[in-house]
């Protein structure tokens, strides 16, 4: 059994029968456009992160197998709550006030105020790297961050742009100093001047871009490595050009929608073990130096294009 089903199964908090077999890895998602289960795993909870952490809508507690039929219930509590001044609605209701909770008592407002403390709890737990990622955005998704970070404005709508497993290949040649005839590097920065995101143009999609500090979307936290897809705002305006693409601003991105994580977002001693089959079809695809690139050379090479057009 993976690691954190096991700890959040003890705590009481069984994980949706979707996400199950994809932290089990079963073979169904170590297909080539899938990569493995746990880039599946991070497909799957991008779908929730990439809507907003509403106080007064629950459809976040699916993530649970046991609480999904409860998912009415909480929305109505959450009303409830907002009336007596709780913000956050059913969100984070074990640190309310308990003058606030007074006459609201419900076994609803028992259980989210337990759920806020295994969460607590499990947060205690040794878990490896990889998985502790995944902990982390689960964390943000039910009661979302509040984490000084940068701040991407979520895009609601899917794009055309897609997760295929191969985006990797790109980035990875990027990360060597290697873009392909007829492609462009654009890098986005925040608003220190420092690269936050590396968008790559014409080279397989188009505004896929790969976060290089962490950022928040819809109050989750995305940690460095995950991928992105982009929309420019209309009224962009590269504050400089290099000699592979356009330097933009943080304001210059209309939107961005978190598509999954990427294998860089590890570091290359556990790649194999995290992205199991997906790190064996980058090998086997020749990919450059999958096994070793990491994401300080995808800043070292953001660094020298910024430097370009200085």
């Amino acid at each position: 059994m993976h690691e954190l089903r096991r700890s959040f199964a003890q705590a009481g908090l069984s994980f949706s029968a979707k996400l199950v077999p994809m932290l089990e890895e079963d073979p169904s998602h170590q297909t080539e456009r899938r990569g493995c289960g746990y880039t599946q795993a991070t497909r799957f909870l991008a779908e929730f992160i990439n809507c907003p952490r509403s106080p007064d809508v629950a459809t976040d507690l699916s993530l649970f197998a046991d609480w999904s039929s409860m998912i009415s219930e909480i929305e109505q509590l959450a009303r409830r709550l907002i009336q007596h001044g709780w913000e956050a609605g059913w969100r984070r209701a074990a640190q309310a006030p308990a003058e606030l909770l007074r006459g609201l008592e419900s076994d609803g407002l028992s259980l989210l105020i337990g759920l806020d403390q295994k969460l607590s709890e499990l947060a205690k737990h040794e878990h490896s790297f990889e998985a502790r990622l995944l902990f982390s955005m689960i964390v943000d998704i039910i009661d979302g961050t509040r984490q000084a970070l940068p701040v991407l404005a979520p895009m609601p709508v899917k794009p055309e742009i897609g997760s295929c497993s191969q985006a990797e290949e790109f980035f990875l040649e990027i990360a060597h100093g290697k873009i392909r005839r007829g492609g462009s590097v654009n890098l986005i920065l925040d608003e220190t001047g420092k690269p936050l995101l590396i968008e790559k143009m014409n080279l397989g999609e188009s505004h896929s871009a790969m976060l290089l500090s962490p950022a928040t979307v819809n109050q989750v936290t995305i940690p460095p490595g995950g991928l992105f897809a982009l929309e420019h705002a209309e009224s962009a305006n590269a504050a400089a050009a290099s000699e592979s693409g356009l330097i933009l601003s943080l304001a210059d991105i209309q939107a961005a929608r978190f598509l999954r994580l990427t294998t860089l977002a590890v570091p290359p001693e556990i790649r194999r073990r995290a992205f199991s089959a997906q790190m064996d079809a980058q090998v086997r695809l020749n990919m450059v130096s999958p096994l070793t690139t990491t994401l300080d050379d995808l800043r070292n090479s953001s660094a020298r294009v910024l430097r370009s057009a200085a």
